[in-house]
């Protein structure tokens, strides 16, 4: 069966249109033989579940009503909004696959915009909309949200999309997760009453700046969105340009760290030196909850007034060098509480700068707080210190060090 709602093919939507999968509670679409493959965080599907209950799957259909809180590790999930819907009474579900037409045009162009020199081509578009559901049992009320997947070339990207949104007292998990959780991301609001209504945080937040898109990007290796800055999941950051000597790459963990060659959980801080167990940068490792109050962002800039105020910045810290900064990476833990949930806020900043210009010594290492070698450790005597800290002459605050050593 085959339908379309026209009605609703407003922005943040895409076209909902396309084959109604069947009026069953708590039950799945049949396997979906995708038209192209999609890349997932290091797995390439060729086909597809669109679960009732506000959740897709790759190896086989899931009934579960209960939402269940990211991370799990159990498998690969993608769920917009997981909670216990009925579509027996008002409501339908559709899915569509697109490869060509207006909807790629509208596809590429949003992945061009929120993933900027990527230069990217959709060559297929799969849309999954579960518009106007009820929650259980068959209660008549009307809640529409989609999940857009987008391929190209080797890039695959996920598009979470938000209508109206009924209010309800039930659990709503809205994000994704993987096996073994090396990569997920929670969309802020879930389990809380911030999830539904018309206040509903899905729905009024943005990591891409326009209300009710939620953009992420899923290939191997990959990262969330970083349009103006916006927030940050426990992935990969690819950088723009190499730091130090150790790679590409870098995660924003939650918990207050960064790490270069893989993300890393861990909530309970281990005093330096850890005598060589992995590259780290550590700001405020601690048992951080994100999921309430509080937005983990990070960026990256290599043109503009941030990169003259980095310029300014190093040349007043550390004067003779001749200093001009090609790009900086920011990561910023704002306004986050301490497990669980505690209401409490922090605010801590992290920024990289690096200046690419020829230098001759092997032992070059230009902004790396922490490294396998612990020969340098950055210490804060205490909290108050931490906060209020006159670190070579600065205001009140900022910390910085320069790593250039030969040993």
């Amino acid at each position: 069966m085959t339908g379309v709602v026209t009605t609703q093919a407003v922005r943040p939507l895409y076209p909902t249109s396309g084959t109604v999968s069947s009026a069953v509670d708590d039950g799945s679409s049949p396997q979906i033989t995708l038209l192209r493959p999609f890349f997932y965080f290091g797995r390439t599907y060729n086909s597809i579940y669109v679960n009732h209950n506000g959740h897709l799957t790759f190896t086989g259909p899931l009934s579960e009503y209960r939402s269940q809180r990211f991370p799990q590790g159990i498998r690969d999930i993608i769920a917009p909004f997981w909670t216990d819907l009925d579509n027996r009474g008002n409501g339908q579900i559709y899915y569509n696959q697109y490869t060509s037409g207006t909807v790629l045009q509208q596809a590429t162009r949003d992945i061009n915009q929120y993933f900027p020199g990527l230069n990217f081509n959709a060559n297929w578009v799969f849309v999954a909309t579960w518009y106007e559901v009820a929650y259980y049992p068959t209660s008549g009320t009307r809640t529409t949200v989609q999940a857009v997947l987008i391929s190209g070339d080797q890039h695959s990207f996920l598009l979470m999309n938000y209508g109206i949104i009924a209010s309800t007292t039930l659990n709503i998990q809205a994000g994704y997760d993987t096996i073994g959780s090396t990569h997920y991301y929670v969309l802020p609001g879930s389990f809380t009453s911030a999830a539904s209504g018309s206040n509903s945080n899905f729905r009024l937040g943005s990591n891409v700046n326009e209300p009710g898109r939620w953009a992420f990007r899923t290939d191997h290796g990959s990262t969330g969105c970083t349009f103006n800055g916006k927030t940050a999941g426990y992935r990969g950051q690819l950088l723009l340009q190499p730091l130090c000597y150790i790679s590409l790459q870098s995660c924003v963990n939650h918990n207050g760290h960064l790490t270069f060659d893989a993300p890393w959980s861990s909530y309970t801080p281990q005093l330096f030196p850890m005598y060589g167990f992995r590259d780290i940068i550590a700001p405020f490792w601690t048992d951080l909850d994100n999921r309430g109050n509080g937005q983990v962002y990070y960026n990256q800039y290599t043109s503009g007034s941030v990169l003259q105020q980095a310029t300014q910045d190093i040349n007043q810290y550390f004067p003779g060098l001749n200093f001009n900064a090609n790009w900086v990476f920011v990561a910023t833990w704002y306004q986050v509480a301490y497990y669980p949930l505690t209401g409490t806020v922090n605010h801590l900043l992290l920024n990289y700068a690096i200046n690419m210009n020829p230098v001759y010594s092997p032992f070059f290492h230009p902004w790396i707080i922490l490294t396998k070698c612990n020969r340098r450790v950055l210490k804060f005597p205490s909290q108050q210190q931490c906060q209020c800290a006159r670190s070579l002459g600065l205001q009140d605050g900022p910390w910085i060090k320069r790593l250039y050593f030969q040993w």
